[in-house]
């Protein structure tokens, strides 16, 4: 005879929660505690007050997954029986809760084998939040391991039809690195990379790149620097090609505080990429790479006014492991992010990137273009996995259409 069908644990999580709840609500419903008020059930029952208020957030929950990670265990919900016990709670509603408290430690053995893997279960894909608690400890641990963190990791991207020829557009990148430090001797990290590509991976090549600041060209190799918007103990910058990917790399300097440093680069392309989809490209896409361990990445899309087709992309995050760019379905990674539309000609200064603002007119302005003309699409993305890549993808219209 064939085993019966094991179920998922999604589903069994879901139902174990729903079960526990259902069963709490009634106890606290024949005993007449208001489970919307935590502080009253603490003091009417002599209970300590963070036992009941998770037990409130748990019977308020609708989301299962949400929830889970708040169940007290065995000792602490037999506390809260056996106070409802003395208040009179009828042993049939007491047995239920603990007939659900056990299906769900079951479900637990089933699936996770204890409570520290089904949290992080949950927050790897279960949680309305997923892998916040699972950044937060990976930004704090790849710190330590590589030796290097930094603040915010900026990436704005800019396109817009080309004036003589509204078939190509003109593109522009204003990116970098806000707060960087090294906890130890680093001697070189990579911070900034330029790569184009076709939908199908093939390298493109750009003729027509200037720089934002075409003073900064004076520095052999760094012709992408905005000196102006860079700041702190800026070490020396090594440039190198690997492949198709031009790569900057931040030179070694003092350990803490005394070595921060904010860098940035930024650079326009005119009438180089079409702005209609042909045989080789069918999506528009623009991607943030993740290389250091960073607090936060602010990725701004700003779209000319004129281009209905980009004002709603996609986003994804994929992870970059063992350097792979490829989209893999494997290697996406969960995100509830998603894009805020700041406006037209939207005020885009944040006390997370000092002077943000200015590098951007500084973009725009190189573009020979107006703030007023752009629609800024922000993403906020707290702790982003190192590595990662976040992209935002839009299809290109027909010829003709767009």
């Amino acid at each position: 005879m064939a085993p019966a069908p094991q179920i998922r644990f999604e589903e069994h999580c879901q139902k174990s929660v729903q079960g526990l709840r259902g069963a709490l609500l009634e106890l606290y419903r024949v005993v007449g505690a208001d489970p919307t008020r935590p502080q009253d059930v603490s003091r009417q029952y002599r209970l300590n007050k963070n036992l009941t208020w998770k037990v409130a957030r748990i019977m308020s929950a609708e989301d299962s997954f949400e929830a889970a990670p708040l169940i007290p265990g065995p000792g602490g919900l037999e506390i809260l029986l056996e106070a409802m016990s003395k208040a009179g709670a009828p042993a049939g509603a007491l047995d239920r809760v603990r007939s659900a408290a056990s299906e769900f430690d079951r479900m637990i053995e089933i699936h996770t084998g204890d409570r520290n893997t089904l949290e992080l279960a949950l927050d790897s894909g279960g949680s309305a939040r997923p892998m916040e608690m699972s950044r937060k400890l990976a930004f704090r641990g790849n710190s330590g391991i590589w030796g290097i963190q930094a603040g915010v990791r900026v990436t704005a991207h800019f396109l817009a039809p080309n004036a003589d020829d509204p078939s190509m557009l003109d593109l522009a990148m204003f990116a970098g690195l806000t707060r960087i430090r090294r906890l130890r001797p680093v001697e070189r990290w990579p911070v900034f990379q330029v790569r184009e590509y076709n939908d199908d991976g093939s390298a493109v090549r750009r003729e027509r790149r200037r720089a934002v600041e075409p003073s900064a060209s004076d520095a052999p190799g760094h012709p992408w620097l905005m000196r102006s918007m860079c700041s702190g103990a800026m070490p020396p910058m090594h440039t190198t090609q690997r492949g198709d990917t031009t790569l900057y790399e931040l030179g070694e300097g003092p350990v803490g505080l005394t070595g921060e440093c904010s860098c940035f680069f930024g650079f326009t392309d005119t009438a180089e990429v079409p702005r209609h989809r042909d045989a080789a490209n069918r999506y528009g896409e623009f991607v943030s790479s993740v290389s250091v361990p960073v607090e936060a990445l602010q990725f701004d899309l700003f779209v000319h006014e004129s281009m209905r087709e980009a004002m709603s992309p996609s986003v994804s995050m994929y992870g970059t492991v063992g350097g792979s760019i490829d989209g893999v379905g494997s290697m996406r990674l969960p995100m509830r992010e998603t894009l805020q539309d700041l406006g037209l000609g939207a005020m885009v200064d944040t006390p997370a990137v000092p002077r943000y603002g200015e590098g951007v007119s500084a973009v725009i302005a190189r573009m020979g273009r107006k703030p007023g003309e752009f629609r800024c699409l922000r993403l906020l993305v707290e702790h982003p996995p190192m590595s990662s890549r976040v992209g935002l993808r839009y299809e290109l219209p027909e010829r003709g259409l767009g």
